[in-house]
């Protein structure tokens, strides 16, 4: 006599029981899909905002946009805390980090949207599509794109510990123009990672050394990014001991704002 399988059925099974959890509006929110519980992160608690406040409240006030700081550091202060509690428990599911993808910082807003919250779409920044073509299988939704991102060693950090956007701050990571009067000049851009290396950038590193693989590959997800700041942040990776040669640091970007398909599948095989 056949035993029965569990397979699809169970797996059925384990989705409608999240499904209810989720109706009945149980936090349980990040370490659900890896099957992970909380634990005690010293390098999370490290994470103190204090710190980026000063220097944000410094460029606020050397910028005359003072008026504006107690605003938008409100709404600052609460997308760091909610955006890095996602990155640590994320980093919890991951085994060994092989890729390591550098970005910038989350839009984030009133729809918290980020690579790690599960509850928000992906977008151009990083499409089901762009990992489907690498890992030649389906990803039917944001969570199952996060598994697959996990299983494979693939870490995404960002470089910014401000999740500035044209709609919550004053100030955007655009660049600055007649048009849009209070993007970020590169030369401020590059000041304001440079203060916060230590207090944000750092921390996260150090955390990923301990799972680190020995032949980790780094890439940025924008051409534009690397340029500005990879001389700037290998100091950080050279710092904790990561065994890679700045020349060795590409990017995945290409012209019109999507991945390069081309370029990920080289770095992932």
């Amino acid at each position: 006599m056949e035993t029965p399988s569990l397979g699809a059925g169970f797996s059925y099974s384990i989705q409608g029981a999240w499904s209810y959890l989720l109706q009945i509006g149980l936090d349980l929110r990040l370490f659900y899909w890896c099957g992970s519980t909380p634990i005690t992160r010293k390098d999370q608690a490290n994470m103190d905002y204090s710190r980026c406040k000063q220097i944000l409240h410094d460029f606020y006030s050397e910028n005359g946009i003072i008026d504006h700081f107690e605003r938008d550091n409100l709404y600052l202060e609460k997308a760091f805390h909610e955006i890095n509690e996602m990155w640590f428990r994320n980093l919890e599911c991951i085994k060994e980090v092989k890729y390591l993808m550098i970005a910038e910082a989350p839009l984030w807003g009133k729809d918290k949207s980020y690579i790690y919250n599960p509850e928000t779409k992906n977008t151009q920044f990083f499409q089901k599509k762009d990992l489907e073509r690498v890992i030649g299988l389906n990803v039917y939704n944001k969570l199952d794109f996060l598994n697959y991102c996990n299983k494979m060693g693939l870490l995404i950090i960002d470089i910014s510990p401000f999740a500035f956007n044209t709609e919550d701050t004053i100030i955007n990571y655009r660049n600055k123009t007649s048009n849009n009067p209070y993007g970020l000049t590169k030369y401020q851009y590059r000041g304001l990672i440079e203060k916060t290396l230590t207090t944000f950038f750092d921390i996260k590193i150090q955390a990923i050394s301990l799972k680190k693989s020995r032949n980790i590959k780094i890439f940025y997800r924008y051409r534009r990014v690397m340029i500005q700041f990879n001389d700037l942040i290998y100091n950080s990776f050279v710092k904790y001991d990561f065994a890679i040669n700045e020349n060795e640091i590409s990017d995945i970007s290409k012209r019109g704002g999507g991945i390069d398909g081309f370029k990920f599948r080289q770095i992932i095989f």
